[in-house]
């Protein structure tokens, strides 16, 4: 039972690191390297960074509370409905921190009263 008002944001944030993960691996196995159809938000290659420490990263300088985190997973659950019309936006290793960060300005923005610009998110 996840109790969002309780759990600390550590905690939070690997749930949803080996969730994220877990479904990237499964899309990987199921679809294969998409290589001829991609999107902006797919990079030449997978950032060395793993999900768990990107979330961590983006945590330490945006306060991220738990309400924006699971946001996020609903603005990415929405992002892999689109696969259905469009393989090329199943969440993999070489578009999910892009997709990551924009779901989490977005989350941000719109949950949060204080918010910072786009420059302070880059970091």
């Amino acid at each position: 039972m996840f109790d969002i008002e309780h759990t600390p944001i550590p905690v939070t944030i690997a749930r949803m690191a080996e969730l994220i993960d877990s479904v990237i691996s499964a899309n990987h196995r199921s679809l294969g390297p998409i290589i001829n159809d991609i999107t902006p938000f797919h990079s030449r290659a997978v950032p060395a960074i793993s999900v768990h420490d990107y979330l961590e990263r983006v945590a330490k300088f945006v306060c991220l509370e738990n309400d924006s985190l699971i946001a996020v997973l609903v603005y990415l659950d929405r992002v892999t409905r689109a696969q259905i019309h469009r393989p090329a936006f199943a969440l993999s290793p070489f578009n999910i921190h892009r997709l990551l960060i924009t779901a989490i300005v977005v989350a941000h923005k719109f949950n949060s009263d204080v918010f910072f610009n786009n420059a302070r998110y880059s970091k």
